[in-house]
């Protein structure tokens, strides 16, 4: 019963740290939006390939221990 106990508790603190990254992840992405579109009314002109280049979150081939070797073929590096 108690090892039950304990398993529950580490699937909370799972889904805790979910949340906290899904609400930083949330946080970063309204940010940016926010300084982009401040960007566009200040009256810059912004190229979507430059904006791709500048967002850190993986879609695709993710890894499960955290090893990630990031080349985003951004044209400006």
């Amino acid at each position: 019963m108690a090892a039950e106990g304990i398993r529950d508790e580490q699937r909370k603190f799972i889904k805790y740290n979910h949340l906290v990254a899904n609400l930083l992840i949330f946080h970063n992405i309204v940010t940016m939006s926010n300084a982009l579109e401040r960007l566009v009314t200040e009256g810059y002109e912004l190229d979507a390939n430059l904006i791709a280049c500048s967002i850190p979150y993986l879609t695709e081939h993710l890894n499960r221990f955290g090893h990630y070797a990031l080349n985003w073929g951004c044209p400006l590096g």
